[in-house]
């Protein structure tokens, strides 16, 4: 029962996708010469052969930078990069247009498909698939929620189950609810758990974990527990700081810990998440 000051459990976890739980950092220069060893590549090498398909060339660094957003969001920030409008309008004399736009991410959707269920990306990030099984084991439903399309984000997980055994509860997507750094899809994954189980789950029962600094930031808004993984995907630690999540550690390993070990007690005493510090391992 929920009395003002929520004294509970964690209930609900929601784990993005690439850099969080799967395609985590690793050595791929063999495949892609740019490659800068960070995870969460599956949207960065679309995106990158896109925009190569239009002559653009973009780097990595700059892909990276809206990373978190709904992949047609992302796209038109990466056209309205200085050094991609610039490049666009030397090459076809004028400024990119809508049809611009939906010509390169008519070309940038069949890639990212075939990159996401990639055997070199499509693969737990060491220690996910463990802790994934502790939540579950202390009852705690596990939702994913991701900027890729719905079929794409469905295609990836029916293969995570089916060879890693990693399965979610809930799932949602930016396709279906506004996306990062709106809070939405943490309500919806919410909404999804109360109907699977019944239960009221209050916001401070929910915890979101993220890769990226607008991941934190729909954590955040939606008014839950923030855990920023600062060493496995696209954001690196000073990123994700100044999106002031409440726990910032390496990976996914360390969630396990952070709930059991700081959350819970703190639930316990009354605490509130946001309380503005953030705390690291």
């Amino acid at each position: 029962m929920y009395n003002r000051r929520y004294t509970g459990k964690i209930e609900l976890a929601v784990l993005d996708t690439a850099g969080t739980f799967c395609d985590g950092p690793g050595d791929l220069s063999h495949r892609w010469a740019l490659d800068d060893g960070r995870g969460c590549k599956a949207p960065v090498v679309p995106f990158y052969e896109a925009l190569q398909a239009f002559g653009i060339e973009c780097d990595w660094a700059s892909i990276r930078k809206p990373m978190g957003n709904f992949k047609p969001t992302h796209l038109k920030m990466l056209l309205d990069l200085p050094e991609v409008s610039e490049q666009w309008q030397a090459k076809y004399g004028r400024k990119w247009n809508q049809e611009d736009f939906d010509a390169v991410l008519a070309t940038f959707r069949p890639l990212m498909s075939k990159y996401i269920v990639d055997e070199d990306l499509a693969k737990p990030i060491d220690g996910a698939v463990e802790c994934i099984d502790a939540l579950r084991k202390a009852e705690i439903l596990v939702g994913c929620d991701t900027g890729y399309y719905e079929e794409d984000s469905k295609n990836l997980n029916a293969l995570l189950e089916k060879k890693y055994g990693l399965r979610f509860d809930v799932v949602t997507n930016a396709e279906k609810v506004p996306g990062r750094p709106y809070p939405f899809m943490v309500y919806d994954c919410m909404l999804s758990a109360q109907k699977l189980t019944g239960k009221v789950i209050p916001i401070e029962s929910v915890v979101k974990i993220d890769d990226t600094a607008p991941g934190m930031l729909c954590g955040n808004n939606a008014g839950c527990w923030t855990i920023g993984l600062y060493a496995s995907g696209s954001n690196n630690y000073d990123q994700l700081a100044a999106a002031k999540p409440d726990f910032l550690v390496p990976d996914v390993s360390y969630v396990e810990d952070i709930i059991f070990g700081q959350i819970e007690p703190r639930l316990r005493r009354g605490e509130r998440p946001g309380q503005g510090i953030v705390e690291t391992i």
